[in-house]
């Protein structure tokens, strides 16, 4: 049976910076195989996507986990589809309204049991050896991220075994690929006044204070669907509202330096372009904003990164690399 309950809202939440107190089971030591790790999955109004990305934990090589599953106050059947799984492991955990997806991580934070945490987003899937792999390693560092592959084709290539904060300058992360230690992100935590960017914003922070280990492997399955979701929703958002959700940028403007500032504002106000009727007012306004330069190079570093990826697409159709990886399938 799934233990439930529901989160109130004090003040709304703990914020970046303040510690919580409260203990964390497991004795003292990284990347034990006996660690109890708490897996973090927030949702809101998903409850035909989230069995997916539960069953993929449920399916995790290393057996000593929980998931608290965060519902940030859907109206959909979300307690149901929780509540029919019948699983001691799981947990569900109500905000009685919609508070945000940094809030949500925030109150899986403060409800982790475990030595570790991990994230997944509900529309996300992991590799069933994900845990027991970054296990293997987190003795090592403070927290550890992992390749995610959407189509078999990586999100992100990185060569070296450790995340710099040079880095985090170049782009962020996918946090469904994070396992941490519970100690670190509740020191840390999700700033909540973030509308996009928080896990960004919070890597950064990380990395200032603590080291990340990186895993060249595919252990995430992203899904790139057609569903509701902020990527989606930023091929029809005007560039005015897309310049409004930069404000993890601003907060981290002297961090990023003048030249990576002004890449990123480039390239969020060029969110797929190439799908967008309005993209000749986009550029221009880009221009406006950012200058030519940061604009050329976000529209080169774009059309390579497609040109790469149908080349890809093309050999894997040849059979001359791996095909698109699954989630219960090393």
């Amino acid at each position: 049976m799934t233990d439930s309950r529901t989160e109130p809202a004090p003040g709304e939440g703990t914020q970046p910076g303040d510690a919580t107190a409260g203990g964390v089971s497991g004795h003292a030591g990284a990347g034990r195989a006996d660690a109890l790790v708490t897996v973090v999955i927030p949702t809101y109004n998903r409850a035909a996507l989230l069995p997916k990305a539960i069953a993929s934990v449920l399916r995790q090589t290393h057996a000593r986990f929980e998931i608290v599953v965060v519902d940030d106050g859907s109206t959909d059947a979300t307690a149901t589809v929780v509540s029919s799984l019948q699983d001691p492991r799981i947990r569900y955990v109500r905000h009685e309204r919609n508070r945000g997806l940094p809030a949500a991580r925030n109150t899986g934070i403060r409800a982790a049991r475990g030595e570790y945490v991990a994230f997944i987003d509900d529309d996300d899937e992991w590799r069933e050896d994900k845990l027991e792999r970054q296990l293997q390693v987190i003795g090592r560092y403070d927290a550890v991220l992992a390749t995610g592959v959407a189509d078999g084709y990586p999100l992100r290539i990185h060569r070296r075994p450790e995340i710099s904060l040079d880095d985090l300058r170049k782009g962020s992360f996918n946090p469904s690929s994070l396992l941490a230690k519970t100690s670190v992100l509740r020191d840390v935590m999700f700033d909540e006044s973030l509308r996009q960017g928080e896990d960004w914003d919070a890597f950064i922070r990380i990395g200032k204070r603590y080291s990340i280990g990186w895993l060249p492997e595919p252990l995430l399955i992203y899904n790139e669907g057609s569903h509701v979701r902020m990527t989606n929703e930023a091929k029809t958002t005007s560039v005015t509202e897309l310049e409004r959700r930069m404000a993890v940028l601003r907060k981290h403007r002297e961090f990023f330096g003048e030249r990576w500032y002004e890449y990123h504002v480039a390239d969020n106000l060029l969110s797929y372009i190439a799908t967008r009727a309005d993209r000749l007012s986009c550029v221009r306004y880009a221009i406006r904003r950012c200058g030519v330069l940061p604009v050329a190079t976000v529209l080169a570093d774009k059309t390579r990164r497609f040109v790469v990826r149908r080349f890809w697409k093309y050999l894997v159709w040849r059979g001359r690399v791996p095909g698109p990886v699954n989630a219960d399938k090393a």
